[in-house]
């Protein structure tokens, strides 16, 4: 391996992986992407040992569900070797070569609070989200990263890319026959994912809510995707007389904080990138949704 390797990238190949090399990348850092398995513990010493990334090691890699978080619940045993066991041994082997880690966990804690309407939650508000498998081994596994002083835990919520991507929220929203009255902190990929590098080389560690300031209305990114006019495109239906759904709004004040920089405000951002598609994306759009 060279020796100009910043970081190694753990699960490279899955849509926040992708996303977080493009950014590596495109700053000039040297990266070393990997898909050795989690439960292969002296594949990533060796890969460790052999690459010595200068800033840290990066873990994209984890059990998210297949298709969705549901699969979690009727595979437990395999959610928790793959979100605690190994997330863990990658923790341990980074610790004890004085290494930085970061991991990428969920915003999806918490739940709006009717009796607290507005509320912002931070990193330290108990959870409050109905809990899953998925959810509760997520919770464990924050609680058990308060062991190592050399990790950092992003917790990423509705990620949404700079295209029409089925797996971003943009891309999901398009698809959907209906879409609901809801507000929601998101993960705009464009704008956090450099701001990676950034928390390393600060050697920022424990919980931060990794999302852009403010919320995003589902109805606007609708009404946003409406003006670009997809050919072929039908549009979600809301239903009118459904209740509109408070915000979840997770704080970003201690990221800000731990970067030194604004956090970009999600509704503007996302806005910013509709409006830059143009007409080979709306067109890759169209042949895809029809697929």
């Amino acid at each position: 391996m060279k020796d100009t390797t910043d970081f190694v990238l753990l699960g490279p190949s899955g849509f926040l992986g992708e996303a977080i090399q493009h950014a590596l990348e495109a700053a000039g850092h040297g990266v070393v992407a990997s898909r050795v398995r989690l439960s292969d513990r002296l594949g990533i010493e060796k890969l460790i040992d052999e690459s010595k990334p200068k800033l840290g090691v990066i873990c994209a890699a984890g059990e998210r569900g297949r298709p969705n978080i549901s699969w979690c619940d009727t595979h437990p045993v395999e959610t928790v070797d793959a979100n605690i066991t190994g997330q863990l041994a990658v923790a341990a082997i980074c610790h004890y070569r004085k290494i930085h880690a970061t991991f990428l966990g969920t915003g999806a804690l918490y739940s709006a609070d009717p009796e607290n309407p507005g509320h912002c939650f931070t990193e330290d508000d108990p959870p409050n989200a109905k809990q899953n498998v998925y959810l509760s081994l997520r919770q464990k596994m924050e609680e058990l990263f308060k062991y190592f002083d050399n990790t950092l835990i992003l917790r990423v919520l509705y990620p949404v890319s700079s295209n029409l991507d089925p797996r971003g929220l943009i891309g999901k929203l398009a698809r959907f026959e209906r879409v609901d009255k809801v507000s929601t902190s998101v993960t705009v990929l464009e704008d956090l994912c450099p701001l990676i590098p950034v928390l390393v080389t600060r050697k920022a560690t424990g919980v931060l809510n990794f999302v852009n300031r403010g919320t995003l209305s589902y109805i606007d990114v609708i009404e946003d995707i409406k003006q670009k006019s997809p050919p072929g495109w039908k549009q979600p239906r809301v239903e009118e007389s459904a209740v509109a759904r408070p915000a979840c709004e997770l704080d970003v004040s201690r990221l800000a904080t731990a970067t030194g920089r604004d956090v970009p405000d999600a509704s503007a951002s996302v806005h910013r990138i509709i409006e830059g598609f143009d007409e080979e994306v709306l067109q890759a759009f169209a042949r895809n949704s029809q697929l």
